[in-house]
């Protein structure tokens, strides 16, 4: 993992992902998200049944998590994402580097896209770490060995990242930066592939997801394209 983000140090404002809820996304893309969210919500066990999602986005994961018996809390920076949650859903406004609940809250965390828009990325994991009970799972998701792009606001003068990134991760750095808050990971995965993109553009995902499961496995070491991500998952060890 390596911080390259504008010289100060700032992810994106409150207001980039305002106005980013709003977003209607072409078809294919969902349905990348949509093979995304399946494969996280097969990291989160059944018996964990307090579940934090940080970051919902357009809110697929929060309803597979729902419907796979969870009672979900989400969090996010941005109002417009947590209204077009499903009813059911405790919403609430606020940052993953201060949540807004106790020690040991939860018995899993989930963060699909999320830390790497996080400068204070120490703080974040710590944060994750306190409110899990010992021995529940973060569950995260990153763009994998991404190549950040950044611009200059013509009027301003600020240096920024295109989609708000201000890390970029590896695999090895990042599973230590777990460790060093008391969270050991016990498997990671790199997903969409090349090999599998062409399946997810062919056919239904449902009846094909364990095959596109078993191709990204076999494939992803290969693979340097543009919008992988990596999924790691990790236990509170105390």
């Amino acid at each position: 993992m390596t911080h390259d983000g504008p010289p100060h140090g700032a992810g994106a404002s409150r207001r980039f992902y305002e106005e980013l809820s709003g977003r209607t996304l072409h078809p294919f893309t969902a349905r990348g998200i949509q093979y995304r969210n399946r494969v996280v919500a097969s990291h989160v066990d059944r018996g964990l049944r307090m579940v934090l999602e940080v970051g919902p986005g357009e809110g697929g994961l929060t309803r597979l998590l729902v419907d796979r018996g969870h009672r979900v809390s989400a969090l996010d920076l941005a109002v417009g994402w947590l209204k077009r949650l499903p009813e059911g859903v405790t919403r609430v406004a606020g940052e993953l580097t201060a949540l807004p609940f106790a020690d040991r809250s939860f018995d899993a965390v989930v963060a699909a896209e999320v830390i790497e828009h996080i400068p204070e990325l120490d703080r974040a994991l710590s944060e994750a770490a306190r409110v899990l009970r010992p021995g529940g799972r973060l569950v995260v998701t990153v763009p994998y060995r991404e190549t950040l792009s950044f611009v200059t606001c013509p009027e301003c003068g600020a240096r920024f990242e295109v989609n708000g990134h201000v890390h970029r991760f590896e695999g090895p750095e990042l599973a230590e930066s777990l460790r060093l808050h008391g969270l050991a990971v016990r498997s990671r995965f790199v997903g969409s592939s090349r090999f599998a993109r062409e399946i997810l553009r062919r056919f239904p995902m449902g009846a094909f997801l364990p095959l596109i499961v078993g191709v990204d496995r076999l494939t992803y070491s290969s693979q340097r394209v543009s919008d992988t991500w990596m999924l790691m998952s990790a236990e509170r060890t105390a």
